[in-house]
C-alpha cells in the first residue's frame, strides 16, 4: 500500500498548504506514485492542485527546496546506503513535506539504516559502498579523524594514537602507557 495516500484520503474538502506541497513533492521525487494519489483526490482538490502547481508560489517552493536540499536520485538507489547518500536523505526526512513525499521509496532495510545512523550516528568503518572500512583509510580518504572531526594526517593521527590488534580501535597513547 501506497503510505502517501493517507495523506490525503481522509480530506475530502480544501487541500491545506501542507498537502499541495507534498503532492508538488510526490510529483518531483516520487512521480511513480503520483498519478495513484492524484486520482484519489476529489475534482475540486485536483483543480486546487493544478493551480497550486502553476503558481509562482510553487515555482519559487521549487526552487528554495533545489537549493536547500541536495540532489538525490530516488528512483534509483542501491540496496545500501554509503554515508554521503545517507546524510542526503536524512536532509530530506528533516523537511515534512518532502519525507511523505519519499517514504515509500524507501525499502525496510533503507529505514533500518536510517534509524541506526539516528541512533548512532558516528561512522563504524564498515566499508559499505566504497566507505573506508578502516581509520587509517578514513583519514586518508577525508582528511580528517572520524573521532573527533578535526582534521588530521597519518603520522599525526599514529603519534596520537595506537591500534589494538584484536579490535582494530585506536587507542589514544597516553592511555596505553
Amino acid at each position: 500500500m501506497i503510505c502517501a495516500i493517507h495523506y490525503f484520503s481522509h480530506n475530502k474538502y480544501e487541500l491545506p498548504k501542507f498537502k499541495l506541497k507534498l503532492l508538488f513533492n510526490i510529483e518531483d521525487l516520487n512521480n511513480s506514485i503520483f498519478d495513484e494519489v492524484f486520482n484519489i483526490l476529489t475534482p475540486q482538490q485536483q483543480e486546487q492542485y493544478i493551480a497550486f502547481k502553476a503558481s509562482e508560489q510553487a515555482i519559487t517552493y521549487r526552487k528554495e527546496r533545489d537549493l536547500k536540499l541536495p540532489y538525490v536520485d530516488f528512483n534509483n538507489l542501491p540496496e545500501v546506503f554509503d554515508d554521503k547518500l545517507l546524510k542526503k536523505i536524512i536532509l530530506y526526512q528533516e523537511e515534512g513535506e518532502v519525507d511523505g513525499a519519499i517514504y515509500d521509496l524507501l525499502l525496510e532495510d533503507h529505514k533500518g539504516q536510517i534509524a541506526q545512523y539516528n541512533a548512532d550516528p558516528k561512522p563504524h568503518f564498515m566499508g559499505n559502498v566504497g566507505e573506508p572500512d578502516t581509520v587509517t583509510s578514513y583519514i586518508i580518504k577525508y582528511g580528517v579523524n572520524p573521532y573527533t572531526r578535526k582534521p588530521e594526517t597519518i603520522e599525526s593521527f599514529h603519534q596520537k594514537y595506537t591500534i589494538d590488534p584484536k579490535t582494530g580501535d585506536p587507542i589514544p597513547k597516553e592511555n596505553n602507557q
